[in-house]
């Protein structure tokens, strides 16, 4: 009785997991381990609750493929309509690919510059797990976030969003700091240039 009982606890167990997706489809130490396993959470929610899978590729170079080949060697394993976040370490790329139907509900290029662009190291020494889990996640959640505005939904796993308010007051801020240093550039080249 407790042999059949523990053999339908394994077959219940394998059955779960060969109908379960995973979301990040390879990382091959690129990214920290507590990285990977939010990623998956989060894309199982945003699937459950949109039917939009989101993949990550995190590389550490194309092996013996171009970019496009490797691209496309994942992209023949994902499930429409789909948002497949990609990077390879070497060759210093990363592509937001989607569907045909995905391109109209987020701004890639927006995603791109605004989120994960500030957070990338300037030196290929500092392309760390820990650094490389930051932008990319960045991105990621930024992608999450609108998939999430376009479809009218709460994501419970994501990262809360900033403040209107407060992101409009530090930028109002940061301007007026900007004014009064070039006030005080300019009254000083002019004082010096009258003596």
């Amino acid at each position: 009785m407790l042999s059949k009982m523990k053999m339908g606890i394994l077959s219940l167990f394998f059955a779960v997991s060969l109908f379960a997706q995973n979301f990040v489809l390879e990382n091959q130490n690129q990214l920290i381990t507590k990285t990977t396993d939010f990623m998956e959470i989060l894309s199982s929610e945003v699937y459950e609750k949109t039917g939009i899978s989101l993949y990550v590729v995190a590389l550490e170079d194309l092996d013996t493929m171009n970019l496009e080949e490797k691209e496309q060697s994942y992209l023949n394993l994902v499930k429409s309509p789909y948002v497949l976040l990609f990077f390879s370490k070497k060759e210093k790329k990363i592509n937001i690919l989607t569907s045909p139907q995905m391109e109209e509900v987020f701004d890639k290029k927006a995603v791109y510059w605004e989120y994960i662009v500030p957070l990338i190291p300037k030196s290929d020494d500092e392309l760390t797990p820990q650094n490389i889990s930051a932008f990319l996640l960045n991105g990621y959640v930024d992608i999450t976030d609108r998939i999430a505005d376009k479809y009218h939904i709460t994501l419970e796993h994501s990262f809360p969003k900033q403040n209107e308010g407060v992101k409009t007051a530090t930028r109002a801020i940061l301007y007026v700091m900007l004014s009064v240093l070039l006030i005080l550039f300019a009254f000083t080249y002019l004082r010096r240039k009258s003596e």
